[in-house]
């Protein structure tokens, strides 16, 4: 009882405290909540543009979200414990077996995932490959929402740095945009030219 109360309370104050961070440096605006539903299981496919994403998409959204990290990071020494605490899923290139079925077990309890199908974070303004394997997965009935998040790149957490340069004491702009379910037959080429036309959609 003690563990679970302190997990709760940690968490909360965790998301307090980078809530308050980012909120003195960013503004955020989100397009297409309403197609996130409330009450079924969702994945969430987009583009990874920065080491906050996870905070980003999570911040207008009141269920928690179950993210699938690489392997490699899950494991470092300095953030394990947290990202166990998180309860995010560890997946390999070389064994993605066990993470699939971890993650449609989540989708089947009617829970939210994100995956970010490039792999990793964009060193580049382009939206690279997405990569297939969203597509091994049991989603059951869950329904898949595309997003794009714009605005990050030049910013400290960014790998990709822009030609953009911005005033410090000014806030930076992030925009995510959510777009309507789509078919769960998508295929990785054609969510990705999904995503990219997000963007388009009108604030």
């Amino acid at each position: 009882m003690k563990k679970v109360l302190f997990k709760r309370y940690f968490i909360a104050a965790f998301w307090v405290l980078f809530e308050i961070l980012f909120k003195l440096r960013y503004r955020f605006n989100y397009i297409g909540l309403e197609n996130i539903p409330h009450d079924k299981a969702v994945m969430l496919l987009g583009n990874h543009v920065s080491w906050i994403d996870w905070f980003i998409l999570q911040l207008p959204i009141n269920r928690r979200i179950n993210y699938i990290i690489d392997k490699d990071i899950y494991n470092w020494k300095l953030f394990n414990w947290v990202f166990r605490m998180a309860e995010l899923i560890p997946v390999s290139k070389k064994a993605s077996k066990g993470s699939f079925i971890e993650t449609s077990k989540r989708l089947k309890n009617g829970k939210i995932v994100a995956i970010f199908p490039e792999g990793e974070i964009s060193r580049s303004a382009n939206i690279s490959k997405f990569y297939r394997g969203y597509e091994y997965i049991d989603r059951g009935d869950a329904v898949i929402v595309p997003f794009h998040i714009d605005g990050v790149f030049g910013s400290l957490f960014a790998r990709h740095k822009g030609d953009v340069r911005r005033c410090f004491l000014k806030k930076r702009e992030i925009t995510v945009y959510f777009g309507e379910a789509i078919s769960q037959e998508i295929k990785a080429d054609e969510l990705r030219q999904r995503v990219i036309k997000l963007k388009r959609m009108k604030i």
